[in-house]
């Protein structure tokens, strides 16, 4: 056989290269595309995004879960009461499933002393997650591994997890809802800038009865999916050396979720993992039913404050938690806050004490 020219062998090369610099430029061009047609919601996916725009290993309290925690879990009170620096990584109706991938990606920059893990997940009872929950709670997950990891584990089959994967053929027809703060990178998180620390203000209120509801421990089995990745969660915590607290954040629907809770604890207990239901009517923090929640479920702002001061003084009695106020390396919380309080002065604590020596 005859060997190739010089000449034909740099023909070649040429060849070669510029087909590698078009299916590079053309991965490019999708992946963009992807980005520009994902809704933007701060509610999942940009909590996500922003988390790696955060200083590397600043984040002490990794909070991860449903609404109920990025609605309850106020990151500023947290940080203004009590130096704390912590992240809400939540979104709408997170399951376990993607709580387990979430985290292992947060860790690859974080690690957290403590990872408050909401309890609301051991409720859920269908094996995986509707299609909009996934492009929500998975499409923000830069690391290729998790985000694959998380989209086959909310997906049935992996031929229905094949066009989330491929990320456009799930959303190509949200051009319908564009506008140009979609082509920004990163997104701008509903306005509050790349100091947000995950936690979404809900401002309206909704008047509730007190829950009548003799706690008892009787337990009601969660679904095994669930329990499977709950205790992948545990496990994963206990290898890195990270503290888990359970938290059951108050809700006026809770007679509903006791039983499932109970189970969950219970797992918890096989970990020596432990944590606190708010629910309990034995606690009393000055939490009102009738003022303090956005709708049957949710925390409002008022509400938000008055729990994130109670979990503030929790976590520092549980926790060698350190106070980060003070530290320039903390400016961003620092910042975060300051936009906060500026928008809702009436929640300025006047017992907020002065931040310590570093």
């Amino acid at each position: 056989m005859e060997k190739p020219t010089v000449s034909r062998r740099r023909e070649l090369l040429r060849f070669w290269l510029r087909l590698i610099c078009f299916a590079l430029l053309t991965a490019a061009m999708l992946t963009y595309a992807t980005y520009v047609l994902t809704p933007k919601h701060d509610y999942g996916i940009c909590s996500m995004i922003n988390l790696y725009r955060q200083e590397p290993g600043s984040i002490d309290v990794l909070a991860v879960g449903t609404s109920l925690t990025y609605a309850g879990v106020n990151t500023n009170v947290l940080w203004e009461e009590y130096g704390i620096a912590a992240y809400d990584l939540c979104s709408a109706e997170q399951p376990f499933w993607v709580s387990y991938y979430a985290i292992r990606e947060a860790l690859k920059t974080q690690h957290p002393q403590v990872i408050l893990l909401d309890a609301k997940p051991s409720i859920y009872t269908k094996d995986y997650s509707p299609r909009g929950r996934i492009i929500l709670s998975t499409y923000g997950i830069a690391g290729p591994a998790n985000r694959i990891g998380a989209i086959l584990a909310c997906a049935e089959t992996p031929q229905d997890a094949l066009g989330f994967i491929l990320g456009l053929p799930e959303v190509h027809s949200n051009y319908q809802h564009m506008s140009l703060s979609d082509f920004r990178i990163p997104p701008d998180n509903g306005g509050r800038g790349d100091a947000w620390k995950g936690f979404i203000e809900m401002d309206e209120v909704e008047p509730h009865e007190r829950p009548s509801l003799v706690f008892s421990s009787v337990r009601r089995n969660m679904n095994a999916r669930q329990e499977e990745y709950v205790r992948r969660i545990f496990e994963l915590a206990q290898a890195e050396g990270i503290e888990v607290m359970l938290l059951g954040i108050p809700n006026p629907d809770y007679a509903h979720d006791h039983m499932y809770y109970n189970a969950l604890w219970s797992i918890a207990e096989e970990y020596g993992i432990s944590g606190i239901n708010y629910n309990d009517p034995s606690l009393r923090f000055g939490l009102r039913y009738s003022s303090d929640f956005a709708d049957w479920q949710h925390l409002n702002v008022k509400g938000s404050v008055t729990f994130s001061r109670r979990l503030g003084e929790d976590l520092m009695e549980r926790y060698d938690l350190p106070d980060r106020r003070g530290d320039a390396r903390y400016d961003s919380y620092a910042d975060s806050a300051a936009q906060w309080y500026a928008q809702y002065p009436m929640y300025m604590s006047e017992k907020k004490e002065g931040a310590k020596t570093q």
